[in-house]
């Protein structure tokens, strides 16, 4: 156990000085996210007198509303996707099999990857609060319910980064499957708008994508926190969920991958 938590370090530190290798792609990836925040913000500026009736349930303006979103999906999905990509690249480069040949166990990896993907995450927090603190005046005041929230939707990210790191290793190329389930679940997550402004029809929807439970719930807990219990709940039953399914999707990929030898190929 010491060991593998060792390994997990290891592997931590080795991705930080790749990342600091490139610093280029490094500072352009964190620019243009800046930058995809701005549009967002200069356009939510434009309310910032008058809150929308769709905004008065939140009791934020719109630049707020759009901080918290932007927040909330830009970390979750930064630790989802880190375990997927870099196990991707390993595959890719053909170091994986070399890896795992040194009794370091895959889930060690994945969970290495993660943790890195958190503190990517914990980056772009810090920037997208400076930039609405800072250049907007926007603010909120977390509180125990919202840590709570946002805990345990790390957690179910991360089930679910193993759950595409399983597919990556079993079927080796996913294509645009993370970017369309990120574009669909965006759209009914209420991450820039809510989602009270869909159809009817389409509202419904909604109930069923875990992660609006995420940005919703962190957006009620804000609010009024009692109310916030609810998407708590739900949100530790998909965590569960998630996190079996990312394991057995794990160990059935890595399976198929060395019957068929195609660890160190891509």
């Amino acid at each position: 156990m010491i060991r593998e938590i060792k390994k997990i370090g290891i592997i931590i530190k080795r991705d930080f000085k790749i990342l600091m290798t490139y610093r280029l792609a490094f500072s352009a990836m964190f620019l243009n996210m800046i930058f995809n925040l701005f549009y967002f913000i200069l356009f939510g500026s434009m309310f910032k007198e008058t809150t929308p009736d769709a905004l008065i349930p939140y009791k934020q303006d719109f630049v707020t509303y759009l901080l918290i979103g932007s927040i909330g999906w830009s970390f979750l999905w930064t630790v989802m996707s880190s375990s997927s990509i870099a196990l991707r690249n390993e595959m890719m480069i053909g170091t994986l099999e070399s890896i795992l040949l040194s009794s370091t166990s895959l889930l060690t990896i994945v969970i290495a990857y993660t943790i890195f993907g958190c503190f990517m995450g914990l980056i772009s927090t810090v920037i997208f609060l400076s930039v609405g603190y800072f250049i907007y005046h926007a603010y909120f005041m977390a509180n125990m319910y919202t840590l709570l929230i946002f805990l345990v939707s790390i957690i179910m990210m991360a089930g679910l980064g193993m759950i595409f790191s399983g597919l990556t290793i079993w079927i080796k190329n996913i294509g645009q499957t993370i970017p369309l389930i990120q574009n669909i679940s965006m759209f009914f997550s209420g991450v820039y708008f809510p989602v009270s402004i869909l159809p009817k029809y389409l509202q419904g929807v909604a109930k069923f994508v875990p992660f609006y439970y995420s940005i919703e719930g962190m957006r009620i807990s804000i609010v009024s926190p009692s109310e916030s219990i609810q998407y708590l709940v739900i949100l530790i039953l998909i965590s569960s969920i998630f996190v079996i399914l990312g394991i057995y999707s794990l160990r059935k990929g890595l399976e198929k991958a060395m019957k068929e030898g195609s660890l160190a190929f891509y």
